[in-house]
C-alpha cells in the first residue's frame, strides 16, 4: 500500500481553490492546448506533511502506531495563499497553492512526523520541506510555461484552514485515478 501523511483542508477553502483551478485550467488551455495536465479534485486537496511511499502491511501498522500518540505541535491556523509552479520558470511539472501564515508550524509538524517515522524505519526525506497544496501535475507541458500561466493569478488568497490533526492516508490507484482513503487521524496538542 502507498501511504502519506497530510493536513486536510477546510471545505470552504477547498471550494475557492477548486474555482481557481477551473480558471487556471482555462488559462492553461489558452496557452498550451496539447499540454497533458492531471488536476487534483476538490475532495483530494491537502497539504502533504510527509510522503511515505509503498509499504507492506507490517510497515503500515508500525507507521500507524508511531503516529498514534497526540503530536507535540500545538493546533494552529494555516493561510492558503499565492500560486505558482515547480520549477518556477520554464516547463512546469507541478502547479501549487502556497502556505503563508502557519508555514513555520507546518514545518515543525513535518519535523515531528519525520522523527516518529524514522523510529519505525521510514527513511528521512533528502529534499527540504516546502509546504504547499498540489493543484495539478503536468505530464507533458507541450509549450506550457510557468510565468505566463500565473500572470495575474499568483497573488490569490484562498482562506484560512484550522489545523488540529494530521491524517494518515492510503493512496489507492485505479484506471480512473487515485483515491485517498483516511486510515487514521492524529490530533495536535491542545496547548498553545
Amino acid at each position: 500500500m502507498r501511504l502519506f501523511v497530510a493536513v486536510e483542508i477546510d471545505p470552504a477553502v477547498a471550494e475557492k481553490i477548486s474555482d481557481f483551478n477551473d480558471e487556471l485550467r482555462r488559462k492553461a488551455m489558452d496557452h498550451a492546448a496539447r499540454a497533458r495536465i492531471t488536476w487534483v479534485r476538490r475532495e483530494q486537496l491537502h497539504v502533504t506533511v510527509r510522503f511515505i511511499g509503498e509499504v507492506d502491511a507490517a510497515q503500515a501498522a508500525a507507521t500507524a502506531a508511531a503516529l498514534r500518540p497526540a503530536l507535540m505541535v500545538s493546533r494552529f491556523e494555516m493561510i492558503v495563499e499565492g500560486a505558482g509552479a515547480y520549477p518556477p520558470t520554464g516547463a512546469p511539472r507541478v502547479l501549487w497553492a502556497g502556505i503563508g501564515g502557519g508555514a513555520d508550524a507546518i514545518s515543525a509538524l513535518e519535523r515531528e512526523v519525520s522523527e516518529r517515522l524514522a523510529s519505525c524505519g521510514v527513511a528521512r526525506e533528502d529534499r527540504p520541506y516546502r509546504p504547499h497544496l498540489t493543484l495539478a501535475r503536468v505530464r507533458d507541458a507541450s509549450g506550457l510555461r510557468s510565468g505566463p500561466l500565473f500572470e495575474k493569478l499568483a497573488d490569490r488568497r484562498f482562506g484560512v484552514t484550522p489545523v488540529d490533526a494530521i491524517t494518515l492516508f492510503e493512496s489507492q490507484t485505479s484506471p480512473k485515478g487515485a483515491t485517498y482513503v483516511s486510515l487514521q487521524r492524529t490530533p495536535l496538542s491542545r496547548s498553545s
